[in-house]
């Protein structure tokens, strides 16, 4: 991180979080720190993931939340945060992107048995 966490209290930040597997969608989290301690950062944001387009083959980020949340993202999560400065490109950007319709989230399909019957 280029910047000192202390200094990043009241910035706009976009936090991408570290994926244990490739297989994996990109989690990541915009919004304004709010705080910032020994443990981590909490910011008022929103939860977005990064998509493939399957029609132009770049990715695109999309919100999984429809409000904007209180998270507390501990420091051995990020992978890296980018600091968006007000009037820059990147906040350019990061109006287009907070505008983008929600996204489920991926889902994980787990098989339950069924308790109390019997199979025909």
């Amino acid at each position: 991180m280029g910047q000192s966490p202390k200094n990043l209290s009241n910035a706009r930040v976009r936090v991408v979080l570290r994926r244990n597997f490739r297989e994996m969608p990109v989690d990541i989290m915009r919004g304004v720190v709010t705080d910032v301690n020994d443990a981590g950062i909490t910011i008022s944001g929103r939860h977005f993931q990064e998509f493939r387009d399957s029609v132009s083959g770049g990715y695109d980020e999309r919100p999984l939340a429809a409000h904007t949340k209180v998270y507390f993202i501990p420091y051995n999560s990020i992978k890296y945060i980018d600091v968006i400065m007000p009037g820059s490109p990147e906040a350019v950007l990061a109006d287009k992107i907070e505008n983008n319709p929600i996204t489920e989230p991926v889902k994980e399909y787990t098989f339950a048995p069924m308790v109390g019957k019997k199979a025909k």
